[in-house]
């Protein structure tokens, strides 16, 4: 894209977002939930919690995707379908992120 002048002005996109990650943490260790797929972890650091999260989103998009028949019948499972399509056309770990959402929170019991 040009200005008047010529000069480029360049613009970043940013998806819609798709995914809810909740993250809280007590005295010892961090939770994440991701609730439209109803996935959680739980480790010592925020990244560590947060990046294992991100790996079983793509663990259970690629479970979801080889037994789809099954999923897709679920009651509990079937509307993850978007969601699993959306991870699984993912081509790194760059663009999952981008589908993410991360909002910070209280434990609460």
């Amino acid at each position: 894209m040009k200005t008047k002048e010529g000069a480029k002005q360049f613009r970043i996109l940013v998806p819609e977002r798709r995914l809810t990650v909740l993250v809280a943490r007590d005295e010892r260790k961090y939770c994440a939930y991701c609730p439209e797929l109803d996935l959680a972890a739980e480790l010592e650091t925020l990244d560590e919690t947060i990046e294992d999260l991100l790996e079983a989103m793509q663990d259970y998009a690629e479970e979801y995707l080889a037994e789809r028949d099954l999923y897709a019948r679920s009651p509990n499972r079937a509307h993850h379908l978007p969601y699993v399509e959306a991870i699984a056309a993912c081509k790194d770990r760059w663009e999952l992120r981008m589908l993410v959402e991360i909002k910070h929170g209280l434990l609460q019991l």
